[in-house]
């Protein structure tokens, strides 16, 4: 299969593009530079010269595909591009991924547990700084009922690698910095869903593969406690924990990250993608995965 890949250079695109590749599919993606185009290569990815704004290279790339992977994180930028995307690729029997977040369906428990853990297909409300990507979510699932494409959405819980950690880590050791403290809000109890990216990318493969139309699929390999966490960085570091107030959390982390990070319950569940295909993630421990990135990062750093 062709499947060109938008973020391809990407953390979540890479390791999606890479699987692909892998199962043996010729997969092209965006090359901004010169040292993208030479990774991309190296990675046996055919470049395609320009970036997620450049709308005649992403029109030759999806020329060229039978698929459309679209992972990288524009914010707002995304909904105009993607709902453009959908326009271009109408009539012609083309299928479009798109790589959302489960961000969407995180709750503000202010550091709470929360018992509420969602599969795919449950209802939940979304979140109300993130209802214009839930909303994205539902034109690109009905997409080929109004004629455009054949669209699906998978819904990524936080990522990491053994080299890039969980996004949280690196917000705990920024408290560290910031305030000689390993910070988390109120009880630490809240958590957010996880999943190793090389785990992530098989789902792609498998979604460009077989994935139904009109279908959301989530990836979830575990979940950590925030609290947990910071107790992580803090054993590393020497720092000693702190719990924090919503209010000094928007002051540390600003406020998107405290609203939709930080502060929030964000529990998933992927039994439609273990029974459709089979998946099973290979990565599952985050913590003790990452702790030597983390000891590396502290090395790194000013800490």
């Amino acid at each position: 299969m062709k499947i060109f890949v938008i973020g391809g250079t990407g953390l979540i695109g890479g390791h999606a593009a890479r699987a692909m590749v892998a199962a043996g599919h010729d997969v092209s993606s965006l090359a901004r530079s010169g040292e993208a185009a030479a990774k991309l290569t190296a990675w046996g990815i055919t470049p395609i010269a320009g970036d997620a704004e450049d709308r005649d290279a992403i029109a030759r790339g999806i020329e060229g595909a039978e698929t459309t992977v679209f992972a990288p994180a524009l914010g707002d930028a995304e909904t105009v591009l993607v709902d453009w995307m959908m326009e271009h690729m109408a009539g012609r029997q083309k299928s479009l991924i798109f790589c959302s977040g489960t961000g969407v369906l995180g709750q503000r428990t202010g550091g709470a547990w929360s018992e509420d853990t969602f599969a795919a297909s449950d209802d939940f409300v979304s979140s109300r700084a993130l209802n214009g990507r839930f909303e994205l979510e539902g034109r690109v699932r009905s997409a080929s009922s109004r004629g455009l494409v054949r669209g699906i959405v998978i819904r990524p819980p936080a990522v990491w690698t053994h080299d890039v950690p969980h996004s949280l880590v690196t917000g705990v050791l920024d408290s560290v910095r910031k305030t000689g403290t390993a910070c988390y809000v109120g009880q630490g109890l809240n958590m957010y869903s996880h999943v190793h990216a090389e785990d992530l990318g098989e789902v792609f493969r498998h979604v460009a593969e077989s994935g139904k139309d009109g279908s959301v699929y989530h990836a979830v390999a575990g979940e950590v406690p925030n609290r947990w966490i910071a107790e992580t960085v803090s054993r590393l570091t020497g720092a000693p924990t702190r719990s924090v107030t919503m209010d000094e959390a928007i002051e540390l982390w600003g406020k998107f990250a405290a609203l939709i990070v930080f502060g929030v319950s964000s529990r998933s569940r992927s039994p439609q993608t273990r029974k459709e295909f089979g998946w099973e993630p290979k990565h599952n421990d985050m913590l003790a995965a990452g702790e030597e990135s983390l000891k590396k990062m502290l090395q790194e750093s000013a800490l």
